[in-house]
């Protein structure tokens, strides 16, 4: 329940400005009848594409033993890789109001807790359209090979004092 004393303030501050233009509540109309476009597009594309995609992803990562987690939350979905000293995660959301965003994190963790490093990618593909379910595949395949990439870290480069040039 709204304080009256605030409400009586409030009131009395809008209601000279209550006459709203009839172009700019069209516009808004317009804008809402796009925005219902692209969440069905969105809806389409989670249904048919991103939960079957990631449905037999679990399974394989069931299978292997692999742990792991997914969530949903408003409008985004999770999954999370943990393997030993690194995980990942691929969030899809619908991030604006046009489009849909899938954000690869990958985090190594570093010796000490809190002394983490994340690699970060982040894709988006217009929600005008219909997007095409191939993207969900290619998306969580993109997304695994950086995580399996990134278990592997190059031997460290030799130190080169400044002004001198590699000996080879």
């Amino acid at each position: 329940m709204l304080d009256k004393a605030f409400t009586k303030w409030w009131l009395a501050r809008v209601q000279p400005f209550r006459e709203v233009p009839n172009e700019k509540l069209s516009a808004e109309r317009e804008a809402m009848a796009r925005q219902q476009d692209y969440n069905r597009n969105y809806a389409e594309f989670l249904n048919t594409a991103v939960f079957p995609a990631i449905d037999n992803l679990v399974q394989v990562l069931a299978k292997a033993n692999i742990v792991h987690r997914v969530s949903t939350w408003g409008n985004q979905l999770s999954l999370r890789v943990h393997l030993a000293w690194r995980w990942g995660e691929l969030v899809i959301m619908q991030s604006h109001e046009d489009c849909v965003t899938f954000e690869h994190h990958i985090i190594t963790e570093g010796e000490k807790r809190g002394d983490d490093s994340a690699e970060d990618h982040s894709h988006q593909y217009d929600l005008r359209d219909a997007i095409p379910t191939a993207i969900a595949s290619e998306q969580i395949q993109f997304f695994l090979g950086r995580l399996a990439q990134d278990l592997v870290e190059p031997e460290p480069e030799p130190e080169i004092p400044p002004g001198e040039t590699p000996v080879g």
